[in-house]
C-alpha cells in the first residue's frame, strides 16, 4: 500500500484534464472540512470532487464481490473503512457548504 499513489492518480489527472477543457477553474488538494481535503475544488461553483478508486472503495459494478485468499478478511474491513471514510467526508462536504 506504499507505493500506491494517493495524487495525481490517472483517473483524476484524466479528469481535471476534461475540467479544464471545458474551461472550469479549480483549486488542488483544499481542505473542505475537517479531516477532509478534496481532490479537486471549483471555487467558483462550490463543489468539492472526490475521485475513489472502483476497488478499493467497494464499487458495486466495478469491484471484487467476493474476496478470496489469506488476507480476505483484511480487505473486506479495508474496504469497509473506506467505505465509511468516504461517507463521513461527503457527508462534512455538505454540511460545510
Amino acid at each position: 500500500m506504499r507505493g500506491r499513489r494517493a495524487r495525481g492518480t490517472k483517473p483524476e489527472v484524466d479528469l481535471r484534464r476534461a475540467v479544464h477543457q471545458l474551461g472550469l477553474r479549480f483549486r488542488l488538494q483544499r481542505k473542505v472540512a475537517s479531516r477532509c481535503t478534496a481532490d479537486f475544488v471549483l471555487p467558483r461553483y462550490n463543489v468539492s470532487v472526490f475521485v475513489d478508486e472502483c476497488f478499493r472503495h467497494g464499487c458495486p459494478v466495478h469491484g471484487p464481490k467476493t474476496f478470496r485468499g489469506p488476507n480476505s478478511s483484511l480487505w473486506e474491513a479495508k474496504i469497509e473503512t473506506n467505505k465509511e471514510r468516504d461517507r463521513r467526508n461527503t457527508a462534512a462536504a455538505e454540511d460545510s457548504g
